[in-house]
């Protein structure tokens, strides 16, 4: 009996929240959530597709994988998928304590292995390192600060629909990007195409 193909995006997903959790000194979940969307922004802006396929939220803290974020979240925990449990878990720490006596928590994640790279071109590899290198001692303030910057992703997303909204990949060109926003929008289709055909 043939073995089913595993999704590549999701195995991405997976080896780059691995690769982050071993990189970062403070892979916080927000941490974790802002260089996601740092890779696949700054991806998007040289190439017209982002590495995960993956829709983010303009959150108040920045940027949020909104799916991945609905699936692990539980209240004031992260409960870690059955397809990511041999690789990836999480601790749960008080970092301080509200007026009113309310803890606040911090969420961290922790690889059980290292990363399989291979599943990646050299470009998203070199951008990876790229990302991790900026945030790699970043604390999940720090982090969050970061994406409210101007001109930021999440800074156009709020102050074009408002927080809360998806943020647009074809509002990341710019200038700066090596392409231009009419072959964004032409990768786009293509990449809407591949997820119609290739749903996760």
């Amino acid at each position: 009996m043939m073995k089913e193909k595993p999704d590549i995006l999701r195995q991405r997903l997976k080896e780059l929240m691995v690769f982050f959790a071993r990189e970062l000194k403070y892979p916080a979940k927000t941490t974790m959530w802002k260089v996601l969307g740092e890779l696949d922004f700054r991806h998007f802006q040289e190439t017209g597709a982002p590495v995960t396929f993956v829709h983010y939220k303009a959150y108040p803290n920045g940027p949020v994988p909104h799916d991945l974020h609905v699936e692990i979240t539980r209240d004031l925990d992260v409960v870690i998928p059955d397809d990511m449990r041999d690789s990836l878990r999480t601790t749960k720490e008080v970092y301080a304590v509200d007026e009113d006596r309310k803890p606040r928590f911090t969420i961290t994640f922790h690889a059980l292995r290292s990363p399989d790279l291979s599943i990646f071109t050299p470009r998203q590899q070199r951008i990876m390192k790229e990302v991790a290198d900026i945030y790699k001692t970043t604390s999940a303030k720090d982090a969050s600060r970061a994406s409210h910057e101007p001109g930021k992703p999440w800074t156009v997303t709020v102050a074009r629909k408002g927080e809360g909204e998806f943020i647009d990949y074809l509002d990341l060109i710019d200038k700066k990007s090596k392409i231009t926003r009419g072959e964004a929008a032409e990768k786009m289709k293509e990449m809407l195409a591949f997820q119609h055909n290739h749903p996760s």
